[in-house]
């Protein structure tokens, strides 16, 4: 079963990762000792963990000869959605098919750690947004051990996209509807707004214990607000 959402890739500049990175923590977001590199594609990332065990992944490029540009030509914004699954080999059923990924591989953490990546995504992982399946066996995320701080509330779809999105995201992952224009996926609910704009623009919400903030985007937004 797809039973949360994992957590949040964007993509950003090294300055701009910082200082978002800067008001996360400052809005309770936990830095965490999970800072990788992917020479291949000539970028690394540094995340941040929230309530509930996921956490968000800020990927920059260092070396632009080799990152692909449908992910760094507009930056910083939400670039690929990741989700939990505790039946993988189910969830994952659309494997095979021709545009479908299935990353299994072993990374050295910054702390020194390895840690295993096992994931499959139903469509072309370089994409403008895409999205992935963790394999999570034991129903628990990547920080389980976060219990307090902000929490994920909602993620908002926007664009002449976010219908086609919908019906998607409910034939390859059984996301139930909360209404017509909502899936769930456990405490979260995924919304989707049609409208004229090209550009897809995915807008997390995060409920923290302070005073709402917003922080911009290239596209869409990060939002902070009062539970």
């Amino acid at each position: 079963m797809i039973f949360s959402i994992d957590h949040l890739v964007f993509s950003a500049t090294p300055s701009t990762a910082r200082e978002i990175r800067g008001q996360l923590t400052a809005a309770g977001f936990f830095p965490e000792s999970f800072g990788l590199r992917f020479p291949e594609i000539g970028a690394a990332s540094e995340s941040l963990s929230f309530a509930g065990g996921g956490f968000v992944e800020f990927v920059v490029e260092f070396d632009t000869t080799r990152s692909p540009r449908v992910w760094f030509a507009e930056t910083p914004r939400l670039m690929g959605l990741g989700f939990a699954s505790d039946d993988f080999e189910s969830d994952t059923h659309w494997r095979g098919e021709p545009e479908s990924w299935v990353m299994n591989e072993d990374h050295v953490l910054s702390s020194g750690s390895r840690i295993n990546i096992h994931a499959a995504g139903p469509h072309r992982h370089l994409s403008d947004f895409y999205v992935f399946v963790m394999d999570r066996p034991d129903g628990r995320l990547e920080f389980p051990q976060r219990v307090e701080g902000p929490r994920l509330h909602g993620i908002h779809f926007e664009g002449a996209e976010a219908e086609g999105w919908r019906q998607q995201l409910a034939r390859w992952l059984g996301l139930p509807e909360a209404a017509s224009d909502t899936l769930r996926v456990g405490d979260v609910e995924l919304r989707f707004s049609q409208s004229a704009e090209t550009a897809l623009r995915v807008s997390p919400t995060f409920d923290v214990g302070a005073s709402g903030a917003e922080i911009p985007l290239a596209r869409g937004r990060i939002e902070l607000a009062a539970p």
